[in-house]
């Protein structure tokens, strides 16, 4: 595994919790974490069903890598969002934060953050200009299902 995956290995394997979206939809989310490509890559999927009618909500698979340079970025394919390139943002120990703009001009912004034994993901999307107001959100505590 590279050393810059480090913070993230316990991460590796599948969670899941129940919240909400900005407009009140009840979600369940899923999230497999991976390693790929001879631990050159993780692997993040994420699924989000509606709790009632188990339809897809939303779908997001991102891949982690490290560039040329020694940072490490995502690149994104999301079923709302399209496919986008997101940068790590300075984060908290335990914690990962990436931001991009997607092809519809939403600045998108994802953590994950360490949460009492859980992680918390957040997510919210808006315009990409000054003062723009949320467009979507989703804030879900994960637990651990099973470790890879």
């Amino acid at each position: 595994m590279r050393k810059e995956f480090q913070p993230y290995t316990k991460w590796i394997g599948e969670w899941t919790g129940e919240g909400e979206t900005l407009n009140g939809v009840p979600i369940r989310m899923r999230m497999v974490v991976r390693p790929r490509a001879a631990e050159q890559m993780l692997d993040f999927e994420i699924q989000n069903q509606h709790m009632e009618t188990g339809k897809l909500v939303h779908a997001v698979l991102g891949f982690m890598a490290v560039d040329p340079d020694g940072q490490r970025r995502m690149v994104v394919a999301s079923t709302v969002h399209g496919c986008m390139l997101m940068e790590m943002t300075p984060e908290d120990p335990g914690a990962g934060a990436i931001e991009g703009v997607s092809v519809m001009g939403h600045r998108v912004v994802v953590s994950l953050v360490e949460d009492d034994g859980g992680l918390m993901l957040t997510s919210y999307w808006m315009k990409d200009t000054p003062e723009a107001e949320k467009i979507g959100f989703t804030n879900v505590k994960l637990t651990r299902v099973e470790h890879a």
